[in-house]
């Protein structure tokens, strides 16, 4: 990347080791720019070490000097250096002492060169190459249907996978599946006293049909009688009775394969599924193991306790008094298993911010005894999804918006938009885009959840969501069929280039776009702009922040159709007519533009194009290649 180059320069010249470039907010500030001055000012008036001799010396007796200064003579130095200047055109001391940096035109002309050849390779970096990552995401109740809850922890999931493996590193994803405990025997419970016997309809998917009887479960659970005899199922299934683990396995197998349709549907996978069913009992010997190495100690009544003060955290109850598990009793043995299965540099939980303290407590033991330091673990924390009037979502009181119906809406709902647009210019069946009834589906389906994916991703990690349908499928807003319908809109451009140069009885020089050199403000703003791509990625990827990808797409689709609205793209008189894209308002002309100038911004949307779809690519999300 040329960020890195400059760094490498401006490392030479300080003789600093850790130098940092900046993307300015604002544009009319440069390509890039650095606070290193103020940074060396900053150190300089820390405490004077005298052991560390005299080059030290030298630089507290210019204390004094102010960063502006201290960048003024820097910039100096980095106006003789041969190979910035190939690079960059313009450096500039701004404000108290910031460095700004203008690349070169034949840098900017340089990359979408590379951009063009290098596809949809664009972006990828190295910077994680050689490190493994576990991330569990979404792990749901087997006796539920997911919902939109679900459906940003698995969207946000893919998304950090995708970045970490961009970035060249390793990814196994993984999820727990909670299939035991008082909440299945509410399901259990329910089928058994009113659908036992049932399957579910043919077009009934099953996790939907096993979710109704936990929802009744749930409610009738507040009758004393009920919950005693929920009780007493828990007990039996424990206790291995046949009848009861059948009848639990079924719906748990119902469950799975409507998760399974779900997963395929939303475009994940997991690497590994884990159930709890399979290992809580295995935590209880880990207990023990810490109770004789007073990691853990015993109260009166039986019940073992954690003794996490010195982590600054409360205490909580690993075992019961009449011995039976906790959520972290088997917690403690997933993570050990997990470390066991998949060496890895990190481990991910992707879970919601009610679940903060009970991972701190979590990873806190986990160093205790011995299962990896607490800088092994993160929490990859996220927002709420609210329904629209605000009230937060709950499987218990029956208000979840389930993940099924939010998919089936947005796509149905994308499939009225694309056929309200193209029913006047029917004929024969065919819409005039050359949209079959079958293709109309298709992009449905891709616009539909695209917009889901977007719509929660752009917003940043940590906070709320209240999730707008309509707005999620503007064409006109910060949403993924903004996006799509940009990128629809440079492979029509493309298209119509093709047809017209095949046309042409002579070709274009292919080398004309390297003696283009005037650009205008338009072109310019998509040129750097395009720079700056790998170093998003590289960012959204260390921070485990879409959403800073997602603004930086937004972004350059604005700029994009600032640019088609205001000049023409493709240029050829055809019947005396001019054939033109872009500068839809003024369509009259009497001369042609250089060949050199339809290359360059045929080279301009091909690489606006690439670069969209293979951040949409990254976040999960289709590009059709008609809108």
């Amino acid at each position: 990347m040329i960020r890195d180059e400059i760094i490498k320069v401006l490392q030479s010249v300080t003789k600093e080791k850790e130098v940092h470039l900046e993307i300015p907010e604002i544009e009319s500030h440069g390509d890039y720019s650095s606070n290193i001055a103020m940074q060396q000012v900053a150190r300089v008036k820390e405490p004077f070490d005298k052991a560390q001799g005299k080059q030290e010396s030298k630089r507290v007796k210019d204390k004094n000097q102010s960063p502006h200064y201290i960048a003024e003579e820097i910039v100096k130095k980095l106006r003789n250096d041969k190979e910035l200047n190939k690079l960059v055109e313009k450096i500039e001391v701004a404000g108290p002492g910031f460095i700004n940096f203008w690349l070169s035109k034949n840098a900017l002309l340089n990359n979408i060169s590379y951009i063009n050849e290098k596809k949809e390779k664009f972006g990828q970096g190295n910077i994680l190459k050689g490190k493994r990552y576990l991330l569990e995401h979404t792990s749901p109740n087997t006796i539920k249907t997911l919902h939109v809850g679900h459906v940003r922890n698995n969207v946000l999931g893919m998304a950090v996978h995708n970045l970490l493996e961009t970035n060249g590193a390793e990814v196994y994803l993984d999820a727990v599946n909670n299939d035991r405990g008082i909440h299945v025997m509410k399901a259990i419970w329910a089928y058994l006293k009113y659908g036992e016997g049932k399957v579910p309809d043919k077009d009934e998917k099953p996790d939907q049909f096993v979710d109704k009887f936990y929802v009744k479960g749930a409610k009738e659970a507040e009758d004393k009688k009920a919950k005693e005899e929920m009780q007493e199922l828990l007990r039996k299934w424990e206790g291995g009775d046949l009848k009861i683990r059948t009848v639990w396995k079924k719906l748990r197998d119902w469950t799975l394969k409507g998760f399974e349709e779900s997963y395929k549907r939303l475009g994940s996978h997991h690497d590994r599924q884990w159930f709890e069913s399979d290992y809580y009992e295995g935590g209880k010997k880990i207990v023990e193991e810490g109770l004789k190495k007073g990691v853990f100690k015993k109260l009166p009544d039986g019940a073992v306790l954690s003794q996490l003060k010195k982590y600054n955290l409360p205490d909580t109850i690993v075992l019961r008094a009449d011995g039976t598990s906790m959520y972290h009793t088997q917690d403690l043995r997933l993570t050990e298993l997990k470390r066991k299965t998949f060496p890895s540099d990190l481990y991910i939980w992707d879970i919601g911010p009610e679940q903060t303290l009970y991972l701190k407590q979590l990873f806190a033991m986990c160093e205790q005894l011995g299962i990896g330091k607490r800088s092994d673990y993160l929490h990859l924390s996220y927002g709420f999804v609210f329904l629209k009037t605000g009230e937060k979502m709950s499987s218990r009181e029956g208000n979840v918006i389930s993940a099924d119906w939010l998919m089936d809406e947005m796509v149905g709902r994308a499939k009225k938009i694309i056929e309200r647009s193209e029913t006047p210019r029917h004929r024969s069946g065919q819409a005039s885009r050359g949209l079959t009834k079958g293709d109309i589906g298709k992009v449905a389906e891709e616009v539909g959840i695209g917009a889901i994916k977007y719509g929660f991703l752009k917003t940043a990690r940590e906070t709320d969501i209240h999730f707008d349908l309509d707005e999620s499928l503007s064409l006109e807003g910060n949403s993924a069929p903004y996006l799509q319908y940009t990128v629809a809109r440079t492979q029509s451009v493309l298209a119509k280039s093709k047809r017209v140069r095949e046309q042409e009885s002579k070709r274009y020089n292919n080398l004309a776009i390297e003696q283009f050199s005037n650009y205008n403000n338009e072109e310019l703003l998509l040129l750097r702009s395009f720079i700056h791509f790998p170093e998003i990625i590289e960012a959204a990827a260390t921070n485990y922040s879409p959403n800073l990808l997602c603004n930086y797409l937004f972004d350059l689709a604005q700029k994009f159709n600032n640019f088609y609205n205001q000049h023409r793209i493709l240029d050829k008189v055809n019947g005396g007519e001019w054939v033109v894209d872009g500068d839809k308002s003024n369509t009259q002309h009497t001369m042609h533009y250089s060949p050199n100038t339809q290359d360059f911004r045929l080279a301009l949307t091909s690489a606006t194009g690439q670069i969209l779809k293979n951040g949409l690519m990254i976040l999960g999300i289709e590009t059709p290649g008609r809108m």
